[in-house]
């Protein structure tokens, strides 16, 4: 269905938005670009050096943007039903708040909350598109394989996206490097004295909690799958652990290589892949309803549009 493939369009190009944009302040391009809309009052500027990362961005968050816009449209047309309405309409009203996050980001010169909670604002309208293109999808198998398995995937992806706004506070805290090149402690303690060390570390302990819980859900959603003979999803259960021993790779490979640029931004795709794959883990394992019959769809206002398909 073409409002499914466009979700699923949408959320694959917010995926590559989320990686320049982890490019831009890994270069230090942030304020390339003193003004916003524009750049140096340029709709095209000459692209290059900072101005490639930074004004690159903007012009893909411009894409999203667009993409996100028409979803909204398409799902308002075609569908019937509450609940993709709404999250179509949160998604345009997250990717404009997202703008503006950006927009003060560059008039108010990177302040710290601000700049981490427009990786956070990105994060979750990230999140809210992959649900949304689930929601879409065509009808397919149900139901729960073994009730701890959404239970602990929901909890695996709430953590991960709790350590990804860390991850993004220790970037745009500057704290980074606060703890060198030591990879397991930090200036020779697992909690050391000063504020940007502990905020370091406080990351490093929670990507230790976040892998428990990935592995965690992994298993029986992964035992269940295969008793039931649902190769796709036992493959997405195991993909969690092998992506979190990759995420936790980068980032021991990001301190060792004093933040390299493409190591901090394989870290930060990793994270948000992650985050796709557990909240996707947690949308195909959970229950869900049994459509309405077609009277009582009806009466509560919910009959679809001619050749569209209505989903639980």
């Amino acid at each position: 269905m073409a409002e499914h493939r466009l979700a699923v369009a949408t959320a694959a190009a917010t995926f590559v938005l989320l990686a320049i944009g982890g490019l831009v302040h890994a270069t230090g391009s942030s304020l390339a670009c003193p003004d916003w809309p524009l750049c140096y009052g340029q709709f095209f500027p000459a692209m290059q050096g900072g101005v490639l990362f930074e004004h690159g961005h903007r012009l893909v968050a411009l894409a999203v943007t667009v993409l996100t816009t028409a979803l909204a449209v398409t799902v308002w047309r075609r569908r019937r039903e509450a609940a993709p309405r709404a999250m179509a309409a949160l998604a345009v009203g997250l990717v404009l708040f997202q703008a503006s996050l950006g927009a003060l980001t560059v008039v108010h010169k990177l302040p710290l909350l601000v700049s981490a909670g427009h990786l956070a604002t990105s994060m979750a309208f990230f999140s809210l598109l992959v649900a949304l293109a689930f929601r879409l999808r065509s009808p397919a198998e149900a139901g729960p394989l073994a009730r701890a398995a959404p239970r602990l995937a929901l909890l695996a992806a709430l953590a991960v996206y709790l350590q990804i706004v860390l991850g993004a506070l220790v970037r745009h805290a500057a704290a980074a490097l606060a703890c060198g090149r030591d990879l397991l402690l930090c200036q020779g303690a697992l909690w050391p004295a000063s504020g940007p060390s502990r905020l370091h570390m406080a990351h490093r302990l929670g990507a230790v909690v976040v892998a428990g819980l990935v592995l965690l859900a992994a298993i029986p959603a992964w035992r269940a799958a295969r008793a039931a003979g649902r190769r796709g999803l036992a493959a997405l259960a195991a993909a969690g652990p092998i992506i979190v021993a990759a995420q936790l790779g980068a980032g021991l490979w990001s301190v060792a290589t004093l933040i390299a640029v493409p190591v901090v931004t394989l870290h930060l795709a990793l994270g948000a892949l992650l985050l796709a794959a557990e909240l996707s883990l947690f949308l195909l394992t959970r229950p869900r309803a049994a459509p309405l019959p077609a009277r009582a769809a009806g009466a509560a206002g919910l009959r679809p549009a001619a050749g569209v398909i209505p989903h639980a």
